[in-house]
Parts: structure tokens; C-alpha cells; sequence
């Protein structure tokens, strides 16, 4: 991760919102990715995410400089409670896992176009 400057890795919905709360004020990029947990072996529940994780690594080589990119780490159990904070948030309403966005605004990519090298990197891009 050439460029980005700041790399935060949460689990769970306060850590998220108290990240975003640190950075969102800052001149940085922010992205965030939310994606199912791992295991010891670094493996997660989520097939999707497991696809994903190599082609966001590789696009972040290229972020815009001054960037922060928060992963947040959802643990199975939670995503699967219809009810969960995540999907009933009004500023997210995640749909499905994995899913990654630029705070504060539109762009979002979900499931299998987070495993796209070119979508991943067009969300990525200085606008």
C-alpha cells in the first residue's frame, strides 16, 4: 500500500463509527471496506471476501495519496441478524458483505464488484 497513508483495521460497529469520526474532519481519502471476520488461518466466512481481499490490496497500491482505509471486520453471527446496526444504520444500509465505500459520498461497490480490479480501482481514484 504505496499511498495510503493510514491503514485501520476495526471490528464492529462503534470501533467503525469511531474511526470514521477521527478521520472524516482530516484532509484524508477515506474508504472503508466491511467484510466478514477471519480465523487464525486469515480466512473468512464470507467466500466474497475471501475474493475480494487480494484485488483491494492490490488496488490500494494506487490510492490517492493522503488517503485512510478502514477495514471493518463483521463477525458472522451479527451480519446474519437482520436487525444488526450495519444494515439498519441510515448513513450505510449495507446490503451484503463484502462492501466498499468512499465516506461521504455515493460510490459503492458490493459482493463480486469488490473482486474487480478495474471497478475497485475506478472507486479509488482522486476525484
Amino acid at each position: 500500500m504505496a499511498n495510503v497513508v493510514k491503514h485501520v483495521k476495526v471490528n464492529g460497529f462503534t470501533e467503525y463509527l469511531r474511526a470514521v469520526q477521527q478521520y472524516k474532519d482530516s484532509s484524508l481519502h477515506l474508504f472503508t471496506l466491511f467484510t466478514g471476520s477471519v480465523n487464525d488461518d486469515g480466512k473468512s466466512w464470507c467466500p466474497d471476501c475471501n475474493d475480494a481481499h487480494p484485488v483491494i490490496e492490490e488496488a490500494l497500491n494506487d490510492a490517492p495519496e493522503c488517503s485512510c482505509f478502514i477495514t471493518v471486520y463483521i463477525d458472522r453471527a451479527t451480519w446474519k441478524d437482520r436487525e444488526n446496526n450495519f444494515r439498519k444504520s441510515q448513513d450505510l444500509q449495507l446490503t451484503s458483505v463484502p462492501t466498499l465505500i468512499k465516506v461521504g459520498s455515493e460510490k459503492r461497490l458490493v459482493e463480486a464488484q469488490c473482486s474487480k480490479l478495474s471497478l475497485v480501482q475506478m472507486l479509488l481514484e482522486d476525484d
